[in-house]
Order: structure tokens, then C-alpha cells, then sequence
């Protein structure tokens, strides 16, 4: 009992609502221009029963494909505005997917009959297909509160087509109804008329017409006017884009070299540039191959040799090693042959100073260096570095550089992920999560190297393509030295650098009869193809001892519808309207 009581106060009350305000009549005037715009002029006769300030229209501007799911946008402009012939005030926004037109003063309420006229422009509300044109317009919308006693939309074709080059269908009803309206008229204008019942709250007309192509002269938008639609409608869009740009932009001004000019073969290292050193100017980056090579570098000038580890002098280990299949020595012991002088940088002499400490000030092992080398090398990283920006080849610190981008994008993905969630906005979280991405994109190229860093930059390469292709014996430099044990030594420390160390030692396997000064093996003989194989398991041996942390340590070392298949409410346009 109380269920049909209650389900009668609501339809008392609707009705109230629907007897408050009448929409007598709504005409909508559509002109499809050549331009593929649309002019629409909605005339809306209403009779208030009670006092309202007057009423509101929403318009649809944003619609997702039913084929597709993709969003669309079109282009709405309001030109005018009138109540009973005069200007009356009025306010345009924003109602979901909506734009409000609310016409009203609201310091004054009206009643009896009135009529409102609202002009606006449609722009991107044309479908194009293969053959045909098609205007997918909802005239009324589905979604007035309040009933509509007559309904009609006249429709100017663009000039030159004619009613009978066309197609034409009306929906009415609810949404998503496949019912048809009666069939169009056609007017002596030329213009088609059509009409619909009365609509009650929640029922609209929807017209559905087809232009063949060749008729209406309308040109296609084209793949540029797309992007723009897409960027208007979709303004987030385009932040990814301007910071794209402005990235783009703060390279050229900060972060790009100047011009390295061309690069020819060099047979000797620049002057006072060592191995580490070369390594960084090479990619902009201390690796773990630069330190190594700054090993190798100073047991070249005199300052260390190496020392194979027979496998006897270690047991039980080398022969679980040897067990597992670990080829080469057991280990490798680094002795002090000179202590660092003043010819040495700050980044070598810290790199000795570390490896013969208080506790091993002679000799050391390398297995020794296991756990306890990952800590100095934050250290070595910016003597490196600090030497280069002395030296004049970097204004910044590369690392710096790079780090400071890193964050920043780290950042503003971070907050595009925040935006996403918290805010429950998708495609600005979105836009500005890949706004981060291209800032982290940037950050490997934007270290910057001066003239003076270009110049010694463009002799490494050259000196890195002499070594590279150095291998190929039918390639001949002019005034190239001759290939002797000093100078393959001389470039081996180089090599290891441009990652070349493979080949490099590879030319002089025929070569080499003993072994370099600084190098001693655990074989009684000599043989240049395993001293290559030797050169590669120290250099892999290196980098593995000295960037091993325990584990409880951090690491240190950053290495639209077809033409007759619509519905009621279908298509642009829609909406719906109410009083207030």
C-alpha cells in the first residue's frame, strides 16, 4: 500500500514539473555549408505556468564512437542568443559532456509564453565516408525535462545538391530507438522539413542524411586538420607535445655539442688525456670499462704490474672455480711497482691510494678488493669529472647533468601517475606521465661538451677508428706507425676504453713473443692468442670485483553509424534542456 502510495506522489509530482513548463514548439533551422560548418538556429516557443527565470539547452560536444570507442569532439560557437526578439542575458558552460546554455535574468522571473532563439556554429560534425557525406545531427536531444508538443528540423543543403541527389531518414523516440519518423518533406525551397508527435521528457528526433561525395563539394579534412581537431579537443594532447618542443629546444641551447667536424684516423692518444678520461669523452659517462682502463694505463707507464695467481697458490677455491668452469687464473695480484707522483691525476692517484691502502701497501689481490672497491668509486666518478671540467672539456658535470633530468622526469612521471589516480583525471595523468618520459628521454643527451671538449673528442675518435679498423689487413693508413709491443701497449689502456679490446689485442696475437713489462703469467710460455684471452678475463674480472657490494649495501654505481542504421539520440547534437 505504501508502494503505490509513494509511486503516486511521483507521478504527481512529475506531472506538476511537466505542467510548470511547456515546450510548444522547437524548430531547429540546420544549414550545411560548403565549408563542411554547420549553422543551426533552434527556435523554442515555451509557456511557463508557475515563475521561472527562464531555461536552459545542453548541447553535446564530446561523443564516444559506438563502432570505434574513441572520443569525439566537436566544435560548438554560440552566436547569438534572444527572448521574444530581444537580447536577454545568458551564460555558456561547461555540464559533463555537455555545453549549458542557461538564458535567463536571474533578478527577474517570467511567466506565460515566450519564445527563445539560439544561433550557433557547428564545426566537425560532418562524417565522411567512402562515397557519401553524412550529417548525423540529434536534432532535439534526449534528454529534456519536460515534454515538447511539436518538433521539427528544416535542413538547407550546401548549394548546387538537389533533395533528389540525396538520402534522408528521421529517428524518434527514447534513446537508442530504431523507430522511423515520417518521411522528409520537400520544401519549394529545396530545403527538407522534418516533423515528428509529441515528445515527452526523455524522446527526441534524430535526422540522418547522405550527400554523395561528388555532389556536395565539401573537401575531406585533411590529416593536418585532424591533428589540430584532435589537439583543440583534446588540449591535454598537446602538453606532451610543447614539452617535446621545449626539450627539443633546451638541447640546441644547452645540451647539444658544437660541431665535431670531421673525423680522421689518429694514430696516438691526445696529449695528457688519460684512458679514464678518454672513456668519458667518448659517451659522457665514467664506466666501469674507464676505470679498468685507467688500470691498465697505469701499469703501461710504470706505476703497478699484474700478476697472474697460479691456481695452487689459492687450493681449495681455484678448483671449486676451475669445477664450475671458470677459465684463466685463480686471481690476480696488483703490486706497487712506484708510488703516484705529480704526473698522475687526481682520479689515478685516488685509484692507487685506494687499491694499496694502509693495509695492503705493496701488493694486493683483486678477490681482495671484492665487497670494499664499490665504495671509493663514487669518488673516482668525480675526480674524473672534476679533472675534465679543469681542464675546460665539460662546463658541467656530466653526471650531474644527467641525474638532474633523470629526477626531474622521475618527478613529473610520478605526478602523472598521482593525477591519474587521486584526481581520477586519466588523460591529463596521462599527458603529463608522458611529459616525463620525454624528459627522461633527454637526459642521456644533454651533457654538453665545449670547443675545446669537441676537439680532443673528435682526435679519440679518430684514435677509436684507427683501432677499429686496424684489424682489416687490407686497409692502409697513410703514415701509420708500425705495429710493435710498445705500441700496442702503448693503445691497449685506449682500447679497453672505446670497448675495442678484443680486437685490438687480436692484431698482435702474431705479434707479441713475451709479454709486456707489466704483465706477468702463470705459464712458463708465451702465447699471444691466450694473452688476448687473458687481457679480456682481467678486464671482465675487474669490473665484476669492483662494482660487488654485500648485499646489505646499496650499489654505488649507476651504471559514427552507417547511413540508415541510427537511432533516436544517435549522431552529434543531443542534449536536452529544462527550466530554472
Amino acid at each position: 500500500m505504501k508502494r503505490a502510495w509513494l509511486f503516486l506522489v511521483v507521478i504527481v509530482l512529475v506531472s506538476v514539473v511537466a505542467q510548470a513548463i511547456t515546450i510548444t514548439d522547437l524548430k531547429s533551422s540546420i544549414s550545411i555549408l560548403k565549408s563542411g560548418d554547420l549553422n543551426v538556429v533552434e527556435t523554442i516557443a515555451a509557456t511557463f505556468t508557475t515563475p521561472h527565470h527562464g531555461i536552459y539547452r545542453d548541447i553535446t560536444y564530446s561523443y564516444r564512437s559506438p563502432n570505434t570507442g574513441k572520443r569525439i569532439t566537436i566544435g560548438i560557437k554560440v552566436t547569438g542568443v534572444t527572448l521574444d526578439g530581444s537580447p536577454v542575458p545568458y551564460s555558456i558552460g561547461r555540464h559533463g559532456s555537455d555545453v549549458r546554455i542557461r538564458i535567463g535574468d536571474p533578478n527577474r522571473t517570467i511567466t506565460g509564453d515566450h519564445t527563445y532563439v539560439i544561433s550557433y556554429t557547428v564545426s566537425r560534425a560532418l562524417l565522411f565516408h567512402k562515397d557519401y557525406i553524412q550529417l548525423y545531427w540529434s536534432a532535439t536531444g534526449n534528454r529534456w525535462e519536460i515534454p515538447i508538443d511539436h518538433a521539427e528540423a528544416l535542413v538547407t543543403l550546401p548549394p548546387g545538391v538537389k533533395p533528389s541527389d540525396i538520402q534522408a531518414v528521421s529517428y524518434v523516440g527514447y534513446l537508442g530507438s530504431r523507430t522511423r519518423g515520417a518521411p522528409p518533406k520537400v520544401e519549394s525551397t529545396g530545403q527538407l522539413l522534418f516533423t515528428t508527435k509529441t515528445l515527452m521528457p526523455g524522446e527526441g528526433l534524430t535526422i540522418d542524411i547522405a550527400i554523395p561525395r561528388s555532389k556536395a563539394g565539401i573537401a575531406a579534412p585533411t590529416a593536418g586538420d585532424r591533428a589540430l581537431w584532435f589537439l583543440s579537443a583534446n588540449k591535454y594532447a598537446g602538453l606532451p607535445i610543447i614539452v617535446l618542443l621545449g626539450m627539443f629546444a633546451l638541447w640546441l641551447k644547452v645540451g647539444k655539442d658544437p660541431a665535431k667536424g670531421t673525423i680522421a684516423p689518429q694514430f696516438a692518444p691526445p696529449k695528457d688525456i688519460h684512458p679514464g678520461e678518454a672513456g668519458i669523452l667518448i659517451d659522457d659517462r665514467a664506466d666501469l670499462r674507464d676505470i679498468t682502463a685507467m688500470m691498465i694505463g697505469l701499469a703501461v707507464a710504470g706505476y703497478i704490474k699484474i700478476r697472474e695467481i697460479q691456481p695452487e697458490e689459492v687450493g681449495l677455491v681455484a678448483e671449486v672455480k676451475k669445477l664450475f668452469g671458470r677459465n684463466g687464473p685463480a686471481d690476480y695480484e696488483f703490486i706497487k711497482v712506484k708510488p703516484p707522483d705529480d704526473k698522475l691525476t687526481r682520479a689515478e692517484t685516488r685509484l692507487m691510494t685506494t687499491i694499496f691502502d694502509a693495509s695492503h701497501s705493496d701488493k694486493r689481490t683483486l678477490s681482495s678488493l671484492e665487497n670494499e672497491f664499490y665504495q671509493h668509486l663514487p669518488q673516482i666518478k668525480a675526480d674524473l669529472y672534476s679533472e675534465l671540467i679543469k681542464k675546460g672539456f665539460y662546463p658541467h658535470n656530466p653526471e650531474r647533468v644527467r641525474s638532474f633530468y633523470i629526477t626531474l622526469g622521475g618527478m613529473i612521471v610520478g605526478l602523472g601517475i598521482f593525477i591519474g589516480i587521486f584526481f581520477a583525471s586519466l588523460y591529463l595523468g596521462i599527458a603529463v606521465l608522458v611529459s616525463g618520459l620525454i624528459v627522461l628521454a633527454f637526459a642521456p643527451i644533454m651533457p654538453r661538451k665545449t670547443k675545446k671538449g669537441v676537439t680532443v673528442y673528435r682526435d679519440l675518435r679518430g684514435l677509436s677508428e684507427y683501432i677499429h679498423r686496424a684489424e682489416v689487413k687490407q686497409m692502409e693508413f697513410h703514415d701509420a706507425p708500425e705495429k710493435t709491443p710498445e705500441l700496442f701497449s702503448k693503445l691497449l689502456p685506449y682500447a679497453m676504453a672505446f670497448n675495442l679490446t678484443r680486437i685490438w689485442t687480436r692484431q698482435f696475437a702474431g705479434l707479441l713473443q713475451q709479454p709486456p713489462e707489466w704483465y706477468v703469467g702463470v705459464s712458463p710460455t708465451f702465447n699471444g692468442a691466450m694473452f688476448t684471452l687473458a687481457m679480456m678475463n682481467l678486464s671482465s674480472g675487474m669490473a665484476q670485483t669492483f662494482v660487488s657490494a654485500p648485499r646489505t649495501a646499496g650499489s654505488a654505481w649507476g651504471g559514427g553509424a552507417g547511413f540508415g542504421g541510427g537511432f533516436s539520440g544517435g549522431g552529434f547534437g543531443g542534449g536536452g534542456g529544462g527550466g530554472w
